[in-house]
C-alpha cells in the first residue's frame, strides 16, 4: 500500500483515497466548516477520481461539523465540475443524525443527474456498487489490491 500526500487548500478536513478494484474508496475526516472547505474537499475528489481513472466511487463521510443545508449542497454542486463525478456510480456514506437530510442529499444528487445513492452504512453502500440498479457494471471490490493516497 502506498501513500501520497495530496495538499488541501483549506486544511480542515483529511481525504484518504484507496483503490479496490477500479472503485476508488474515498474517506473524509476532519471538519467542513464553510462552503468554501466543503467544495475544496468534494474538488479534491473529483480530481482523485480523473487521476486514478476510477469506475466507481464510494465515499465514506466521517466529518464533523456543521451540516450543510439544502441550499448550500445547491450551491456546492452548481459550482463543482462535476462531469468526471457524474459519469460513475458514486456510493455516499454519512453518519448524520437524522434520514431526512440524507434523504435530501439523494434527490439533489439525483436531481443534478448523478448516479448516486446516499447510505448511513458502508456495507449497504458497497453491495449497491456492486451489485445495485445504477446501469453500470463494476467490478466488485477486491480487497487484497489496494493503492492508498492521502492529503495529510
Amino acid at each position: 500500500m502506498c501513500c501520497v500526500e495530496i495538499p488541501a487548500p483549506v486544511q480542515d478536513y483529511r481525504l484518504r483515497f484507496e483503490t479496490q478494484g477500479n472503485t476508488l474508496r474515498v474517506e473524509l475526516e476532519g471538519a467542513t466548516v464553510s462552503p468554501q472547505s466543503r467544495l475544496a474537499c468534494w474538488t479534491g475528489v473529483a480530481e482523485e477520481v480523473a487521476r486514478c481513472g476510477a469506475a466507481a466511487v464510494l465515499a465514506i463521510d466521517r466529518r464533523q461539523g456543521t451540516l450543510a443545508t439544502t441550499r448550500e449542497w445547491r450551491a456546492l454542486l452548481r459550482q463543482l465540475d462535476t462531469a468526471t463525478l457524474k459519469a460513475m456510480p458514486l456510493a455516499y456514506v454519512g453518519s448524520w443524525p437524522r434520514f431526512t437530510q440524507m434523504e435530501t442529499l439523494n434527490l439533489l444528487l439525483i436531481e443534478r443527474g448523478f448516479h448516486a445513492q446516499v447510505f448511513d452504512e458502508v456495507g449497504a453502500a458497497e453491495r449497491w456498487l456492486r451489485y445495485g440498479e445504477h446501469g453500470r457494471s463494476v467490478r466488485p471490490l477486491d480487497h487484497f489490491s489496494t493503492k492508498a493516497r492521502s492529503n495529510t
